[in-house]
């Protein structure tokens, strides 16, 4: 009967060993606390190391920062040409032909006049770094100006104005870009969402016949089960501007949202193909 339970007894054996052993129990406890020493240790190192790499990419010796009066001397070939957008400099020399003393945007030297990359206007009005004008979407097109220099001229560092201030660190201007840029992003993946959801028709124009539009599994390059039928999509009920959509009569998104659909006049309701006539 108690045959069974003789493998225990080498268990108990060892128990007995070690807990009337001061030098094995003292052992064991030692080889735990070193682990365990060991284990932290390992921690703050990592710790460490990820505050160090914090530090040395916020302390770059190279990155000048410029002020307003510094940079107004970087006009000319003698000095250079130098600009900034959205308050990063960039050394425009290389690039004479565009921005040398008499050529098409060598008023953008010697300043941040970021705006006037999106509205074109080179005047002293116009030449300024207030960005707070621009929608979410020309922000974003802006700021891929940024890249386009970072590509092809030399960094120099940052500009104490709107985007940075006197240490470095971001300034109001930058945090109100930074924040466009993410509505700019929320803003293109609702747009994706829509295109989704009611996806845009096909279009062709003929001077005979004016514009058909009809509906693909793949129109609007919305690759889908069902086709859907064109109709008029306004984003706002009550705004005169629309673009053409397929939709899916059954869907709930459409059912939801029908006050936002017109019929296209003297189309069948269910095809998937209507005729647009000009006027003349």
């Amino acid at each position: 009967m108690f045959t069974r339970f003789l493998w225990l007894l080498p268990i108990f054996f060892g128990i007995y060993i070690i807990t009337t052993n001061n030098y094995l129990l003292e052992s064991i406890e030692n080889y735990l606390t070193k682990c365990i020493d060991d284990f932290f240790n390992a921690i703050n190192d990592n710790n460490n190391d990820e505050e160090q790499i914090i530090i040395n990419n916020n302390n770059n010796d190279e990155e000048r920062i410029w002020t307003r009066l510094e940079l107004e001397k970087y006009t000319n070939l003698e000095n250079g040409l130098y600009l900034a957008i959205l308050g990063k400099v960039f050394d425009v020399t290389k690039g004479v032909k565009h921005y040398g003393p008499g050529e098409t945007y060598h008023s953008f030297t010697g300043r941040d006049g970021s705006l006037a990359f999106i509205t074109g206007d080179f005047t002293e009005t116009g030449m300024k770094d207030d960005i707070t004008s621009l929608t979410p979407q020309q922000i974003k097109a802006l700021n891929s100006w940024v890249d386009f220099y970072t590509k092809s001229y030399s960094y120099k560092g940052k500009l104490v104005g709107n985007f940075y201030n006197s240490d470095g660190s971001p300034a109001a201007g930058f945090h109100y870009l930074v924040a466009k840029l993410k509505q700019a992003e929320e803003n293109e993946s609702a747009e994706a969402e829509k295109n989704r959801i009611f996806p845009p028709c096909n279009v062709e124009w003929t001077p005979e016949t004016g514009s058909r539009v009809w509906c693909t599994t793949s129109s609007g390059g919305i690759h889908r089960e069902w086709s859907g039928v064109p109709r008029m999509y306004f984003e706002n009920p009550s705004s005169k501007q629309h673009r053409c959509a397929c939709v899916n009569l059954e869907s709930r998104e459409f059912k939801e949202n029908m006050a936002n659909f017109r019929k296209f006049e003297k189309c069948p309701p269910n095809s998937t193909s209507c005729q647009i006539i000009l006027d003349n």
